[in-house]
């Protein structure tokens, strides 16, 4: 049965009074969806520029210390904690944390330089700057003192094949540290196995040589 044109036009009515309002609301969902996700994107865009030129002037600083050290550290600190607090959660801020951390190193200040890296490690979020973090921070750690903590950071942690180098001479100055001569030796061991066909570390290779191969049987001697 074919229906005529008054009859269509009716039911089109009764459809639209039923449905019209939620096509109208879907439709306006999605328009503000789109316009929605391009206001995201471009202050993304913003956000990540600003971080990204408040990171250069950071290094600048740091690159620049020794021309006006208190004026330089000091902006230096200013932009590392507007990363901090403006952008957190961003690489930006992670390296911020970094280059503090190194500066409070070369200052003597090992305090901070931990400081730093503990805020780095827990917002760092990547396996490569993961495993770099725990490495300086073992180091400052060992430099404090604290090996015990120094060792926490290192024992379950599985690094990336190409930072095995420096985080099993990391594993193995931390070993020293504790007294334990075997498992320091064994860790030199893997970091000069783990080295590239042609490379050389001599500090590495002065630190396996000043191990004996049986430790406890020469100290028992």
């Amino acid at each position: 049965m074919v229906e005529s044109d008054e009859e269509q036009l009716e039911q089109l009515k009764n459809w639209w009074d039923e449905n019209g309002t939620s096509l109208v609301l879907t439709v306006v969902i999605a328009l503000g969806g789109v316009f929605g996700f391009r206001a995201w994107e471009a202050n993304v865009q913003q956000t990540g520029e600003a971080a990204s030129a408040a990171y250069e002037d950071l290094v600048a600083a740091v690159e620049n210390i020794d021309a006006d050290e208190e004026i330089m550290r000091a902006t230096a600190q200013s932009l590392a904690t507007t990363l901090r607090s403006d952008f957190e959660g961003s690489a930006y801020s992670v390296f911020g944390a970094l280059h503090m951390a190194r500066l409070a190193v070369d200052a003597g200040d090992l305090d901070t330089a931990q400081s730093e890296l503990e805020w780095a490690l827990e917002n760092a979020g990547e396996p490569q700057l993961d495993t770099l973090i725990r490495i300086r921070l073992a180091r400052v750690l060992n430099a404090s003192g604290d090996a015990t903590a120094a060792m926490a950071l290192l024992i379950n942690h599985e690094p990336p094949v190409g930072q095995l180098v420096s985080f099993e001479e990391t594993r193995g100055d931390t070993f020293h540290a504790l007294g334990d001569l075997m498992n320091a030796r064994d860790a030199y061991q893997k970091a000069i196995d783990a080295l590239a066909e042609g490379e050389t570390r001599p500090l590495l290779e002065l630190k396996l040589a000043d191990i004996p191969k049986t430790p406890a049987a020469d100290e028992g001697a």
